[in-house]
């Protein structure tokens, strides 16, 4: 159960074709090529692959809007090409059905293997993609929504009450907030670029302040990147500032593609990466980006609750350009909104607690509950196991790293005298730590 699964290859899905040159299947064949040379494949196990059936589809699709993609086997090349122009950025293929279904169905069995048990985690690389497909329509190059219908699987077949989904694609991938926008069950993670919508979708829908609808408000998070040449910096940023705590509570650069495959596929293995290089602070337009995204969901988790009023805040990457046909909001319209007040339901308190030595100082804050003579040893022993008592209360039995918070190493490598004495000390006792719970949703 520690394998990680990969669905990667199947001819089916490598068609090419000189009508449309657009379409690049050597995305699929550099990326597992890439895997193979570097030997991370060796290291996964390859998962079959299978059609996903109708009514897997129609769980995110609509039946019309199936039925019309079903008559593309037998369309002639003028037909193929009149039916694509009724969508947006679509290109259609004689097996583009066939390989629709299997991406799905690829995305699927590794939902299976995955939440049986059968491996850890995983990665399917498949094409068509799916995430600009909306419920009644293909668009960007995809026809069916492959996540939001593996996402919908899994809380049907499987009863998940929470998932996430985070896009990192260039685009915005407004097919899956349409899905879930309305759903408190999915939360939508994506950060693309922008360019005050003057980058495709150019949907003002994309931006920062579209937060989710009715009982899903709160739930969709857009990081648009209103400036090109983003680094390791600004994306680094964005984990950090938004996505961690919420989550703890044009064309293809095939080089780069390859590259970012192997790296992911290294983290599921629990393999060490490389450390980004020559990491600065995130440049302006990010931090502006950063800043729009915690004020427009701070109602709505309580570690964003801290965030500044955007009155005060001076935004220097202003709108360039005039409107795009789908509409484009102004600076002081972002501002000027009025959000729907929703019902504040706070997580309940977490307790943590830990082992220390009965002769360290107790942190500021913390509050010693028991010296050794009186800890229960059965205490003890779930603290050094890390049992979780009930849905309200955490152990951790890190009490080295506890101690190593309190009592910090010098620079030069060697600890201070109160390290270098708890550290010959064996007696522990219990103490009471603030909570350090990971940041949960408003419920």
């Amino acid at each position: 159960a520690d394998k990680l699964g990969i669905r990667v290859r199947n001819d089916h899905f490598l068609i090419s074709s000189p009508e449309c040159e657009v379409e690049v299947p050597e995305r699929l064949t550099v990326s597992y090529e890439a895997l193979v040379r570097s030997g991370l494949a060796d290291h996964c196990v390859s998962i079959p692959v299978r059609e996903a059936t109708e009514e897997e589809i129609l769980l995110i699709h609509s039946e019309e809007y199936l039925e019309k993609v079903k008559k593309t086997p037998h369309m002639s090349v003028q037909e193929l090409k009149d039916f694509a122009l009724q969508f947006n950025a679509v290109y259609f293929h004689p097996n583009s059905y066939h390989c629709a279904k299997l991406a799905v169905g690829a995305a699927l069995q590794l939902v299976d293997h995955v939440l049986m048990g059968k491996v850890r985690n995983g990665m399917a690389l498949v094409r068509p993609p799916g995430h600009h497909s909306m419920r009644d329509a293909a668009c960007g190059f995809c026809t069916f929504n492959n996540v939001a219908i593996a996402a919908q699987y899994a809380k049907q077949k499987y009863g998940l009450k929470r998932v996430l989904i985070v896009d990192w694609d260039i685009h915005h991938g407004q097919g899956v907030q349409y899905c879930f926008e309305d759903d408190p069950s999915v939360l939508y993670f994506s950060w693309h670029r922008y360019e005050h919508s003057i980058f495709w979708p150019h949907l003002p829908e994309s931006d920062y302040d579209a937060v989710g609808k009715d009982k899903g408000v709160g739930f969709n998070i857009n990081v648009p990147w209103n400036k090109v040449g983003m680094t390791n910096s600004d994306f680094l940023s964005v984990f950090c500032h938004v996505l961690l705590p919420v989550a703890y509570e044009g064309g293809y650069n095939l080089t780069s593609l390859s590259q970012s495959v192997c790296q992911t596929v290294q983290t599921l293995l629990g393999d060490p990466n490389p450390r980004p290089e020559n990491l600065r602070s995130p440049c302006q337009s990010a931090l502006e980006s950063i800043h729009c995204v915690r004020w427009a969901h701070r109602r709505y988790w309580s570690c964003l609750g801290h965030a500044a009023d955007l009155s005060s805040f001076q935004i220097s990457t202003k709108p360039s350009g005039s409107p795009k046909e789908a509409g484009e909001s102004t600076w002081k319209d972002k501002v000027a909104v009025v959000w729907p007040e929703p019902v504040k339901r706070v997580a309940p308190p977490v307790r943590t607690a830990a082992l220390l030595s009965d002769e360290a100082v107790c942190p500021e804050g913390c509050k010693r509950l028991a010296t050794s003579d009186k800890l229960d040893p059965r205490v003890a022993g779930k603290l050094r196991c890390g049992a979780v008592t009930s849905a309200e209360e955490r152990i951790y039995p890190h009490s080295h790293e506890i101690q190593a918070n309190v009592f910090s190493p010098r620079r030069s490598g060697r600890t201070s005298s109160k390290a270098r004495v708890t550290a010959k000390l064996s007696l522990p006792s219990l103490v009471s730590l603030p909570s350090q719970r990971k940041w949960r949703r408003m419920r």
